[in-house]
């Protein structure tokens, strides 16, 4: 067994930006975009940075670059599918997942359990083996500005 941990964070943009976010590839209903090459969503990112960490693969960027004009707007459920792919060609599956989504808006609850239906599909497990919570920074740094979201994540994975 091996463990593994994620974190990512980016900015919001401006009010009016968007109708919707992507996090833990559901569109949550929001009036600010999330900035990146792809589509932000910071679950699936941290997520994949834990998975790639636990078998010392490196992180997301070296495998799915910013840089890379393949990569932009891309939805992150796909880079979660060729990372769980990357993570079976060594013989490794997901015991299970926990990821924390923080941000001070929007509220979260509502979308969690699609969270982990949608995260678990694309793993191949169920989805009682991912977790996905959430919670503020109670108006502190620049989260607590609503400047940014992020999300930590911790994987557990054995070989099989």
């Amino acid at each position: 067994m091996r463990i593994g941990q994620g974190f990512d964070v980016h900015r919001l943009g401006v009010e009016g930006s968007a109708e919707s976010i992507r996090l833990g590839g559901v569109d949550v209903p929001y009036s600010r975009e999330l900035i990146a090459h792809s589509d932000g969503d910071v679950v699936i990112h941290a997520l994949c940075d834990a998975m790639l960490g636990a078998l010392a693969l490196g992180d997301i960027g070296r495998h799915f670059s910013d840089k890379d004009p393949a990569y932009k707007n891309i939805d992150s459920l796909v880079l979660l599918g060729e990372t769980n792919s990357m993570i079976t060609e060594k013989g490794y599956a997901i015991v299970n997942a926990d990821i924390t989504v923080i941000a001070e808006a929007p509220r979260m609850s509502p979308f969690v359990t699609s969270m982990c239906e949608r995260l678990a599909d694309v793993l191949g497990c169920p989805a009682d083996r991912v977790s996905v919570k959430a919670t503020t920074t109670e108006k502190v740094g620049f989260i607590g500005r609503g400047e940014a979201i992020a999300a930590q994540a911790v994987v557990l994975v054995k070989d099989v």
